[in-house]
């Protein structure tokens, strides 16, 4: 975990209306490019181009948990590329896959010819057709030279390195890339234009080119659910999307009227689920070891060692290296570690160090699970604020900021106090916790999604994303011999 705390004053930002903008674009961000050549930008020399799509390339990577290493899925995925650019359109440049580490659903591209997916992305497909329509529609970006409008990558990346550092952390950039400086969104003519080339494209390199509008329905649900979840945590509707993509309703309408008037090619038009779906079998889901693990109202670190819990009422999200625990009547917390002088001792910490510069009132040390901490409140961004770091080693300090909007009171002033007291070193309940993966199941017979469902002993939020990731709804009725994805604990490949 990374230092996030504000160039200002050391204690990281806790505003809720900052902190909902940057979160909101963590779910909502969607395809994005590099800000190379633009049509009022004038001329660039290739050297410059290059130095672009080198910097938009090491900052997606820095943004998105870095390169997913699985050699047999690249490989497959990179096939699949290079199907679609036999097309004529396409067979011009060359075109350099990375599959990114991230559980956001997310794809994009640099004018250099680089596409980018996320393993998140590639959970949420259900065929190679699907796959297929992803990645073309990427590549009809590239192709048709839509490039973003943007005066200068230089100053974008050291304003989005301000930013970020002061909201949330250096780490929790996936969001801005793709809605300010240097990734930014496409026009909803571009977008529409992307998606007309990638049904040509999908057409005649034999896929089913309905693909591309059930993409775009899977991504309108997974949107919604998205939002759903942050509209519960966040006490606000969620923005971004309308603001930067054409509905994903309309357009898939609007796309599966063109797919369905396409002169068809001729050629036999293939779905490819089998295929795609023995290639992400193993695939890691969610968050990874490096972050950590949400389970239920438990965060659990098995890298460093840790965990701590939240009452029920409360709902944990991993953004980077940042855990936040949001609670009723706008109670925000954030979690993190900063690495600190090996022989600094908790008190210190907090007094001199991290909260050094802002009036602090009831400190107090404590033990908790035999490790040394200490607390303060203070009068913080206009929350009433709670400030508690727990030393769990030599050079390691764990950090509580808890925010309570003044007009609460003290009314949770125990459940605050339990979250800090909650925090200890890993013990036998943690020791089945791990990174969820992708699994594949076939069924034996025409049956209901609810049904199956029930049969897996799935509910609540778990038979949600049953749902989701299949892109059915609970009414769906399967045919026997469908494969489909659940998510369960195990050790993914």
């Amino acid at each position: 975990m990374g230092s996030s705390w504000c160039r200002a004053n050391r204690i990281g930002s806790l505003g809720q209306g900052a902190l909902f903008a940057v979160l909101s674009t963590l779910v909502f961000s969607a395809c994005s490019l590099d800000a190379g050549r633009s049509p009022d930008m004038g001329s660039a020399s290739a050297r410059g181009i290059e130095r672009t799509a080198i910097s938009a390339h090491e900052r997606i990577l820095q943004s998105y948990g870095g390169v997913y290493e699985d050699a047999a899925l690249a490989g497959y995925v990179g096939g699949v590329i290079e199907r679609l650019a036999r097309h004529d359109g396409l067979s011009t440049r060359p075109y350099d896959l990375t599959i990114l580490n991230s559980p956001l659903a997310n794809a994009m591209a640099l004018s250099d010819g680089r596409v980018y997916l996320t393993r998140g992305m590639l959970a949420h497909l259900n065929d190679e057709a699907a796959l297929a329509a992803v990645l073309a529609h990427e590549m009809a970006h590239v192709s048709a030279g839509h490039i973003a409008s943007r005066r200068d990558v230089a100053s974008d990346i050291a304003l989005l390195d301000s930013l970020v550092g002061d909201l949330v952390g250096l780490d929790d950039r996936a969001g801005l890339l793709s809605r300010t400086g240097l990734l930014a969104g496409y026009s909803r003519l571009q977008e529409s234009d992307a998606d007309r080339l990638a049904v040509t494209y999908l057409d005649e390199a034999g896929y089913d080119p309905l693909a591309v509008s059930d993409v775009l329905a899977v991504m309108n649900a997974y949107t919604k659910y998205r939002a759903g979840q942050m509209d519960t945590a966040l006490w606000a509707a969620p923005a971004g999307w309308s603001a930067n993509h054409p509905d994903t309703q309309d357009r898939a309408r609007r796309t599966a009227e063109r797919a369905h008037g396409l002169h068809l090619s001729g050629q036999p038009k293939q779905r490819a689920q089998a295929r795609y779906m023995a290639a992400i079998n193993g695939l890691l889901y969610g968050t990874s070891k490096e972050q950590g693990f949400v389970r239920g109202n438990r965060f659990v670190h098995l890298v460093e060692g840790v965990h701590f819990e939240v009452p029920d009422t409360f709902q944990l999200f991993i953004a980077g290296d940042v855990v936040w625990a949001f609670g009723p009547d706008k109670v925000i917390a954030k979690f993190d570690r900063h690495d600190v002088e090996r022989e600094l001792g908790a008190l210190s910490y907090l007094t001199n160090d991290w909260a050094g510069s802002l009036v602090l009132q009831d400190v107090r040390q404590f033990d908790v699970d035999g490790l040394p901490g200490a607390s303060a409140w203070m009068r913080f961004q206009g929350l009433n604020t709670l400030a508690a770091v727990v030393i769990a080693r030599p050079g390691k300090a764990y950090r509580f900021l808890i925010g309570v909007p003044p007009q609460i009171g003290d009314k949770y002033h125990d459940e605050i106090q339990k979250i800090v007291t909650s925090f200890g070193l890993v013990d036998e309940k943690d020791a089945n916790t791990g990174p969820l993966q992708i699994g594949i199941l076939e069924t034996s017979g025409r049956e209901r999604m609810s049904d199956i469902a029930k049969r897996l002993q799935l509910n609540g939020e778990s038979e949600a994303l049953f749902y989701l990731i299949n892109g059915r709804q609970a009414e769906d009725q399967v045919p026997a011999g469908t494969l489909l994805k659940r998510i369960e604990e195990g050790s993914p490949r």
